[in-house]
């Protein structure tokens, strides 16, 4: 099978769509009789791309989120329109039997079958958490172009309904296909452990958040909680600065937080293995979410885990996290205190969250997803 991917996002962050392709597509490759053609509409390979340096890339993407939304949305438009025109023109040269797209729309062709992976619809169902020009985008290409996707994956069931009941897409049309955890992501030793933790200047015990720094990760209820906990443990947020960081920015100057909250910006693989192995637990209060990775990521390092009742996340956490309703400080709070001074509860919580995060493998993920694209091609 010839595969044609849009790999621009994996040479962004290794977050999210990067983190996605490149796990499911090292597994694909693995499988015999597999040929994968990595493009940007610019170059065409045989080898996956290199991701982004962090520092350049988050200085590059910042520029672009500080433009006026008009013009933003102009380059956004004239850009796919340029990579639409250059994808459609190597199809008519080359053979290739599926095209394979996970960023925002579909693309423009249809001389061969299009596979969509769908991550989740926030932008359609959550707009006043992103940049306009982005939901611009989305507003004005993604409905003109879904006739031409042949079927669409999504990476939980909650998405998938979603998908089904939201844009009236036929459900023989729509497939759900977990993702998994990184193989990196295991325990660590404590000494590799506390190495890193002292190189990035961090207690020695707090409550984790992993994820990009934005609106729907809702990290002021974590503020709100942690300011009334009866254990005033330091919080440590990973994650590059997201789009509109000024509500959380402000939340940080509560007089009861102030330094207890550490922020890292983006780390290596290896170092947030080594964060989620030291956590006292991961806090993940998303309001909206297509999966969760850091769910098990975290569980699969040992990591006890608190996460939201809402979206896919009950789906991916199952009976091995404590769930909250993330509009409930209360809760929040109820349940931040009881795993801190509980280490029963904490203990059952690894013991499951090992269980679930085993459940999961990106060898599956990639099985499954050949079965879809040999049954589109």
């Amino acid at each position: 099978m010839n595969i044609l991917l849009d790999a621009i996002p994996l040479k962004g962050l290794l977050t999210g769509i990067s983190r996605y392709l490149r796990n499911l597509y090292t597994a694909l490759e693995r499988l015999p009789g597999i040929h994968v053609t990595y493009t940007d509409s610019k170059s065409w390979t045989p080898w996956m791309p290199s991701q982004a340096v962090p520092g350049q890339w988050m200085n590059a993407t910042s520029r672009i989120w500080k433009l006026p939304d008009p013009i933003a949305f102009g380059f956004r438009v004239a850009t796919w329109s340029a990579y639409e025109m250059r994808i459609r023109r190597r199809i008519r040269r080359h053979h290739y039997d599926i095209y394979h797209e996970t960023a925002f729309v579909p693309a423009a062709i249809n001389r061969i079958p299009q596979v969509l992976t769908l991550h989740d619809l926030s932008l359609m169902k959550c707009k006043e958490m992103h940049p306009k020009e982005r939901v611009w985008f989305m507003d004005l290409f993604f409905k003109r172009r879904l006739k031409y996707t042949a079927h669409i994956i999504t990476v939980s069931e909650f998405i998938r309904r979603e998908v089904c009941d939201e844009l009236h897409v036929a459900p023989d049309l729509v497939t759900a296909i977990h993702e998994a955890p990184d193989p990196i992501f295991s325990p660590r030793e404590k000494k590799v452990v506390q190495r890193v933790v002292e190189a990035l200047g961090l207690p020695q015990e707090y409550i984790l958040f992993v994820g990009t720094l934005e609106p729907r990760k809702n990290l002021s209820l974590l503020m709100k909680a942690a300011a009334v906990c009866e254990h005033p443990l330091p919080i440590v947020l990973v994650g590059w600065k997201g789009w509109d960081t000024e509500r959380l920015l402000a939340a940080l100057d509560h007089p009861a937080l102030r330094h207890r909250v550490f922020t890292t910006g983006y780390v290596d693989e290896e170092s947030l293995a080594c964060l989620y192995a030291n956590a006292l637990a991961l806090v993940f209060p998303s309001l909206y979410e297509g999966f969760g990775l850091p769910v098990l990521e975290a569980m699969a390092c040992g990591c006890p885990v608190i996460c939201s009742n809402a979206a896919s996340l009950p789906e991916v956490a199952g009976n091995a996290a404590r769930l909250i309703d993330p509009h409930d400080v209360e809760e929040l709070t109820a349940a931040i205190d009881s795993v801190a001074e509980d280490s029963g509860l904490r203990n059952d919580l690894i013991k499951k969250g090992f269980q679930r995060s085993a459940h999961f493998s990106w060898e599956k993920t990639a099985t499954e997803t050949l079965a879809v694209f040999k049954s589109v091609a």
